[in-house]
């Protein structure tokens, strides 16, 4: 399918049933117990602020095909031994992204984000793993949708966040559902700030305004926001 013309019945269908099946899969615990050769991890970053941790995880698909759905654990180990899974199950109902990698272009990488209010041991180190197997079955395409993004201002939030004012455009045919954003702030090469929102719906050729809240130190950082597709037939 092209990114132009009308999608068929057919294809909404298949659109909707992805997304009902990844609201199931989060229903259910993911936990991966050992890497998976296509995606490697290559950074693992933990920023710390006031009733939060927020990982920033930046994997590489080293395959020469795209790959999407892909699960990923991540949390901390203590003293090299004993693993704490910190994103193995969550409440809610559009937290499919919270576990699980969106697609990644073939030899492409993609940066990551998951915020938890969990309370860590001290002296404990981050990990990250992502699977073999994508998790419901699902066809990452020879292309997908570009999905533009923009910030447009900064806003105080709650509980020491900041709220990234975005600009969503999805200048394609492809409704999004369950899209994530990712917002990642450097500073001297090194993660400073980050957050991250799931986009319930995006339609297609819509503009949306949104706010991505953001942990961490903004001030003479350089901000990278990312809209990554979630739907790309």
């Amino acid at each position: 399918m092209t990114l132009a013309g009308c999608a068929t019945t057919q294809q909404e269908a298949a659109r909707l049933q992805l997304n009902s099946a990844r609201i199931r899969t989060a229903e259910q615990r993911t936990v991966v117990h050992s890497a998976g050769s296509a995606v490697h991890v290559s950074a693992v970053s933990l920023l710390s602020s006031p009733g939060a941790h927020t990982f920033v995880v930046t994997v590489h698909n080293q395959r020469s095909s795209a790959v999407t759905d892909l699960p990923i654990s991540v949390g901390v180990s203590i003293r090299g031994h004993r693993r704490v899974d910190l994103n193995a199950h969550s409440s809610e109902e559009l937290s499919y992204f919270d576990a699980h990698l969106p697609r990644i272009a073939a030899g492409s990488s993609l940066t990551w984000v998951y915020t938890t209010s969990s309370k860590l041991p001290s002296r404990a180190h981050p990990f990250a793993l992502v699977g073999a197997q994508p998790s419901p079955a699902a066809s990452a395409g020879a292309t997908a949708p570009a999905i533009a993004a923009r910030v447009t201002g900064t806003q105080a939030g709650r509980r020491g966040a900041a709220l990234l004012e975005v600009t969503l455009r999805n200048g394609s045919t492809i409704p999004q559902y369950q899209m994530p954003v990712y917002a990642v702030a450097q500073r001297g090469g090194r993660v400073v700030a980050a957050g991250e929102l799931i986009v319930p719906h995006l339609g297609s050729r819509k503009t949306l305004p949104v706010r991505v809240p953001v942990r961490g130190s903004l001030s003479d950082a350089r901000i990278k926001i990312a809209a990554l597709p979630a739907i790309v037939h």
